[in-house]
């Protein structure tokens, strides 16, 4: 008898924990399972959610239709796989389907779209206006976050607001930050509509020569950890005609699931400069068609006890003189004429980094620099330190506004209204200066961190990339950070495990660009830094794009606690080390 209940027990058990992970299956809105749960519901069992008459409602008869497949036109209808669009024009509206990020959007009529980046997020040009619109996925915070989220998939009456958090944090914090407001002389208002959209407008209220003044941040919270977020620009004395218009356009935006798969439409390659000095020219042939891998080096104090004595002292230890230098100048810096001169003296190059920051990137509430810079407000130490590029003469490599996919940049895209354009325009805004100032000599790097902050589709370092005529090589950066702070989820990674990730990236777009690390190290906290070096050594031939690598020879601290300890000569193994990869023995 008791036999007979316990297995009647474990039977009801059974079938209720199957039913449980059923029931999660057919629900979840867990990042990692949503796309394997579509990739089964479309390609398996052949379900869809386009709606073809919800695609028409409301259109005026007589309307048109353009599809499109992989960002080309089309005649065929979209079938549920690839990256497929419909654009309906009716005179009135234009309205764009977007199977592969699951929305249908109304915009102006005449509006036009660039799906150039579609797995990122879609552009929309329009009388007046831009538009950017993409489907982002709220991250979880922690395990506390990943148990009330999934709590509220069993029960429905039970509400989590982390999506709305991570929204508010990762989105728009600097928007909702009173002193950056204050300080950036931007007011804003927020609300929420009657089906929990979140919309925001702001004004810059000293716009200056702006191509736009006002934003208008729209978000659309779907039943899963996925929102759809657009973001429009444009002048205020538009306002009148378009706010409320966009507005309503929004509030009667639909989304469904995605589905298909997406394509980019890129071309991304050099354009060398034609008015280069030939000494330019010949340094930047030599970067992009040399067969020899450079090397370059940063240490501390760079400008006066670095170039005069530990530069020195480490070439000396491992024999071997490198041949560019690293330094780093802010937005309100002059150009550092002498100690360009020493480098030149020695036969080395310098790595000029020029960061549009004030304050060592310590303060994001402040004053934006690269704000300013799209106004027009600081054109003139700009221009000053160009006319004394110009005068200089000698060729360098530029990297301008480096990990600008970043939350921690004072030119990043999170502290400059979340619009990456505006870092497209400051880049296309100081190229053009150097050029009105005579600058022929240096070689332009474009250095996105590897990975974004936010980590969000419209973050991505592809939305930065200022355009091909403005760029002559990639930067790319990883360092192997230690294990110091392993509460944040640092761990030790090996030189092959980051660049892998790096080549896998970007190799795709980038590949006829030469590519520079223009900074990375290992820290010694967390495993064997000298093994770690030999594996460097060991894998840089297999990434035939890199002709250049830096090593950034000294640390971060927590306090006075060297928190990563990146320095090439912290011990005798990782001067011996660095020998052996340079001379092979």
């Amino acid at each position: 008898m008791k036999k007979g209940i316990l297995k009647r027990i474990l039977k009801t058990v059974l079938i209720l924990v199957l039913a449980a992970i059923v029931w999660e299956l057919v629900t979840t809105q867990n990042p990692r399972l949503l796309s394997i749960k579509r990739g089964f519901i479309h390609n398996v069992l052949g379900i869809t959610t386009v709606d073809d008459k919800r695609e028409t409602s409301g259109l005026l008869d007589g309307y048109s239709v353009t599809r499109y497949a992989d960002g080309k036109a089309t005649d065929a209808v979209y079938s549920g796989s690839g990256d497929g669009k419909a654009v309906y024009e009716d005179g009135r509206v234009t309205r764009l389907v977007n199977y592969l990020d699951g929305y249908q959007l109304d915009f102006p009529a005449g509006t036009k779209f660039d799906f150039s980046l579609s797995p990122l997020f879609t552009r929309a040009n329009g009388d007046g206006f831009e538009c950017t619109v993409s489907r982002e996925t709220a991250t979880y915070a922690g395990m506390k976050d990943v148990i009330k989220y999934e709590l509220s998939t069993f029960f429905p009456l039970y509400h989590s607001s982390s999506v709305q958090d991570h929204v508010e944090h990762y989105e728009f914090r600097f928007l909702r930050d009173g002193r950056w407001l204050e300080n950036n002389g931007i007011v804003t208002a927020s609300a929420s509509d009657s089906r929990g959209d979140l919309i925001i407008a702001a004004v810059l209220t000293e716009p200056g020569s702006a191509e736009y003044d006002r934003y208008l941040y729209c978000v659309h919270y779907t039943p899963s950890r996925e929102y759809i977020r657009a973001v429009y620009s444009f002048k205020s004395e538009k306002w009148g005609d378009l706010g409320p218009d966009l507005q309503s356009l929004f509030k009667g935006m639909w989304s469904f699931d995605p589905t298909g798969e997406g394509a980019y439409s890129t071309d991304f390659k050099p354009v060398p400069d034609p008015g280069w000095t030939s000494e330019t020219a010949a340094l930047y042939d030599e970067l992009r068609n040399g067969t020899e891998l450079k090397w370059g080096i940063f240490t501390g104090d760079v400008f006066e006890r670095g170039i005069d004595e530990e530069i020195p002292a480490i070439e000396k230890k491992i024999d071997y003189e490198f041949d560019i230098i690293l330094c780093y100048i802010h937005e309100n810096m002059e150009f550092p004429t002498g100690f360009m001169d020493k480098t030149a003296a020695s036969g080395k190059t310098v790595e000029l980094t020029y960061q549009m920051t004030r304050n060592n990137n310590e303060d994001l509430a402040a004053r934006s620099p690269l704000l300013d810079l799209v106004t027009g407000a600081n054109d003139s130490e700009i221009r000053a330190f160009a006319k004394a590029a110009a005068e200089w003469g000698r060729p360098f490599i530029f990297r301008l506004n480096n990990e600008m996919n970043s939350d921690w940049t004072s030119y990043s895209g999170v502290v400059n209204l979340c619009d990456p354009q505006l870092f497209r325009e400051a880049w296309a805004r100081i190229y053009g200066i150097f050029r009105e100032e005579g600058v022929n000599n240096c070689i332009w790097v474009y250095n996105p961190h590897d990975r974004s902050a936010p980590p969000a589709k419209w973050n991505d370092a592809l939305a930065y990339f200022p355009g091909n005529e403005y760029v002559h090589m990639l930067g790319v950066t990883g360092y192997n950070n230690g294990t110091y702070y392993s509460w944040q989820a640092e761990t030790w990674r090996e030189f092959r495990e980051i660049y892998d990730s790096v080549e896998e990236k970007y190799a795709p777009f980038f590949s006829e660009f030469p590519w520079m690390i223009t900074e990375f190290a290992s820290s010694s906290i967390g495993g064997d830094k000298a093994k770690w070096i030999d594996g460097m050594f060991a894998a840089l031939p297999d990434y035939p794009n890199i002709k250049a690598a830096v090593w950034f020879s000294s640390a971060d601290y927590d306090g006075d606690t060297p928190a990563r300890p990146y320095w090439l000569d912290e011990t005798e193994e990782t001067t011996e080390a660095f020998k052996r990869g340079f001379y092979g023995n």
